[in-house]
């Protein structure tokens, strides 16, 4: 140490009392705590339980599915059932009724009594037919519940496939395959789909095949980047030197590592089927009358809107409560199987 420090260092005198120091935890007991083992399902629902929003999702979707199941049946009307004597009927509820609200008044004015059939209810209305909006909505909400099921399916099935296979093995099978994607992904949906309707039925037939066609490519891209990521990995590795073919690393080995993910994208992918259903219905590409999907059903109703407004309410209301909750429920699944990506 140098004289200029010596000189100049500040004399520090020990003031402090032994006594001043105390261990906070001398007279605690540790124990360790043994915490239970939990399967990795357990744990995406637990993970998935916290989510408050993806809980009302699920419970919406449910209730919506259940009565897609079971309204048509109990309503006591039939979805192409015509009755010109009761054309363009507001919503008419037995208990609502008594408090002011869904009794059956247009315009200030009983439209049930003034045609004679005051003991007549119809929860949602009547359309421009007479034909019950509430077997119509949920009859309808069946068919676009059966093409998002349709939409997830080929996500998984050519989708994931399409992906798996294209970045495990890359080089030359993944360029061509990949450009094979950009030009499908080049046609528009619309225009697509109105080229199939020219060849097939117009309908749900041709709205399966659209998907069929360009439905799977943000899946396969999807999976495609996660096999990437994993294909060099050692237990991959491992794999390849024990043996083990192509087609069994990719099925066995990689994608019950990512299956939780694309599960979760292919969540995001039922209410964008929905829309595009609804979108070609309401265009008139979708499902042919005397059929409902809410698509038709929006679009019946757009045409009474000023005069009927009640005719388009309720088919976009359970349109959109689906897109919504569907959200909700794949934006917690992705949390649950991922919980890094929580905010």
């Amino acid at each position: 140490m140098s004289e200029y420090a010596e000189k100049h260092m500040p004399i520090i005198e020990n003031d402090y009392d032994p006594e001043d120091f105390v261990f906070v935890q001398e007279n605690i007991k540790l124990k360790d705590k043994v915490y239970k083992q939990t399967s990795f399902l357990k744990d995406v629902w637990n993970n998935f339980s916290k989510n408050k929003g993806a809980v009302v999702g699920l419970i919406i979707i449910s209730i919506i599915i259940i009565l897609a199941i079971t309204g048509p049946m109990f309503s006591g009307y039939k979805y192409d059932g015509i009755d010109l004597s009761q054309q363009s009927m507001p919503p008419h509820m037995p208990v609502l009724e008594k408090i002011g609200i869904f009794n059956g008044y247009e315009r200030g004015v009983d439209q049930y009594a003034a045609k004679g059939i005051s003991d007549v209810y119809h929860w949602f209305g009547t359309d421009t037919n007479g034909r019950d909006l509430f077997t119509r909505v949920w009859e309808g909400t069946r068919i676009s519940l059966f093409i998002a099921f349709v939409a997830v399916t080929i996500d998984i099935v050519i989708g994931m496939s399409y992906g798996l296979i294209s970045g495990y093995f890359g080089g030359k099978v993944d360029m061509i395959m990949q450009r094979f994607v950009e030009i499908i992904n080049g046609i528009p949906t619309l225009v697509l789909v109105t080229l199939l309707g020219l060849i097939l039925p117009s309908g749900m037939t041709s709205i399966i095949f659209a998907l069929m066609i360009t439905g799977w490519i943000g899946m396969s891209r999807i999976s495609r980047a996660e096999v990437l990521k994993l294909k060099e990995a050692e237990y991959i590795l491992a794999s390849r030197t024990l043996g083990a073919k192509h087609f069994s690393i990719i099925f066995k080995d990689i994608m019950p590592n990512i299956f939780g993910q694309l599960i979760t994208m292919a969540m995001f992918s039922v209410p964008s089927a929905i829309f595009t259903e609804a979108y070609l219905s309401f265009m008139g590409l979708g499902i042919p009358a005397p059929q409902a999907s809410l698509g038709t059903l929006i679009s019946d109703g757009y045409k009474s809107l000023t005069v009927h407004p009640y005719m388009i309410m309720s088919a976009i209301t359970v349109l959109a409560l689906l897109m919504l909750s569907f959200n909700l429920f794949a934006d917690g699944l992705r949390d649950a199987f991922d919980p890094n990506q929580k905010h």
